[in-house]
């Protein structure tokens, strides 16, 4: 900063005196600052209220802080300032209004006081298509305290702004996706067992799309997400499913759902029998009817194989449902089952994000497929992960 010229007035002995100040100046090559307020003559720290004003300065010249602090260099970009600065019986209250014009970071540098902070996806997250930041960052704190440093107060202030970004970059982005719960989209539920994107979920992606659009520095990773209980019961019940439909001479194409079991059809009530036969020996079914007749209270009536020959089936239902329901219960699923309808649906996730938009589409990408910590009314979460394209 040089060239500072102005006026300060009202410097006064009396002890309740206020001096006014305006100051003009320039910052570097094309930069400029103007001052503009009043202060307490003999204790500043009693009262002060001061608005600074910065236009164009080249942030280059705030590597030394940016290495300090963060442990980076700056390589490109102007700063707008606008500061207020409060001081009311040593409290400081600051109100910042900064504007980054094509912030670009630079190297990384050795600093031993210096955060590991992820600037990147702030960045890329604050950045919009004109390359623009626009955040406020207030400041507090008290000039008593021996530990006060205004650089300290302004850098932690900054830091919170950008921890809480990153931590929840939807959040952050929730004036760009209309209002309303904007961590919702941060995940695309699926029915148990499938990978088909449904409806509701591919107007959500829209919206992601459109704001993916609208932060050029942002990329999308998709990481299609499963869950061992549902997700496992749905592929057993699948592949018990598509075996009887075999067994019952239908033709499926591959990895086809053949539907509900038509359990009061004498054709299929025998071929489960069989099933289980087959699958856990011969005295299985034996077994297996008693211990179902001692559970429910009930006797079993099951299909005459004779009968069934002409399509006379048993009217016992819910025998046969506890049958198929014992049949999923005991089929085989590895975990392997599992991660690749994980990765399923995030390829099909991709897929309906691709669809949805332009150019911004090409910052998709699909990432490994993850267990999800739950699932919710049945559904299962696949997550969208925002990240710093290039990175």
């Amino acid at each position: 900063m040089h060239s500072l010229n102005g006026t300060v007035v009202g410097v006064s002995l009396d002890k309740n005196s206020r001096a006014t100040m305006k100051f003009d100046g320039r910052v570097d090559e094309y930069g400029s600052v103007k001052v503009d307020g009043a202060m307490d003559s003999f204790e500043p720290k009693v009262f002060t209220d001061i608005t600074v004003i910065f236009r164009n300065v080249p942030m280059t010249m705030l590597t030394p802080y940016s290495a300090t602090f963060a442990g980076r260099r700056i390589r490109s970009g102007t700063m707008n300032l606008d500061l207020q600065y409060k001081i009311d019986r040593s409290a400081l209250a600051g109100e910042n209004k900064v504007v980054l014009q094509k912030l670009a970071l630079g190297e990384r540098v050795e600093s031993p006081g210096a955060m590991r902070l992820p600037l990147d996806l702030a960045i890329a997250i604050l950045s919009d298509s004109e390359g623009r930041i626009d955040i406020a960052v207030p400041v507090r704190g008290n000039v008593d305290r021996p530990e006060f440093s205004y650089g300290t107060v302004i850098w932690q202030a900054l830091v919170t702004v950008i921890q809480r970004v990153v931590t929840s970059p939807f959040r952050a982005l929730g004036a760009l996706f209309g209002g309303g719960e904007a961590e919702q989209l941060q995940t695309v539920q699926f029915e148990a067992g499938s990978d088909v994107v449904r409806p509701p979920e591919k107007e959500k992606l829209e919206r992601v799309v459109g704001v993916l659009g609208k932060r050029p520095q942002l990329k999308l990773t998709v990481h299609g997400g499963y869950e061992s209980k549902v997700d496992g019961e749905a592929l057993r019940s699948l592949h018990v499913r598509q075996d009887l439909a075999r067994r019952l001479e239908v033709t499926l194409k591959p990895g086809e759902d053949p539907g509900p079991v038509a359990l009061d059809h004498a054709k299929t009530q025998r071929a489960l029998e069989a099933m289980l036969t087959d699958r856990a020996g011969p005295k299985a079914l034996e077994e297996f009817q008693p211990a179902y007749e001692k559970e429910t209270g009930r006797k079993a009536q099951r299909v005459n194989p004779a009968l069934a020959l002409v399509g006379r089936a048993s009217a016992d239902r819910a025998f046969y449902d506890a049958l198929f329901q014992r049949l999923v219960e005991t089929a085989p699923l590895n975990d392997a089952e599992l991660t690749a309808l994980g990765q399923r649906r995030g390829e099909a996730t991709a897929r309906a994000l691709k669809e949805a938009g332009g150019a911004a589409a090409a910052r998709v990408e699909v990432g490994d497929a993850q267990a999800a910590d739950k699932a919710e009314r049945g559904a299962v979460p696949t997550r969208l992960e925002l990240g710093a394209a290039g990175s």
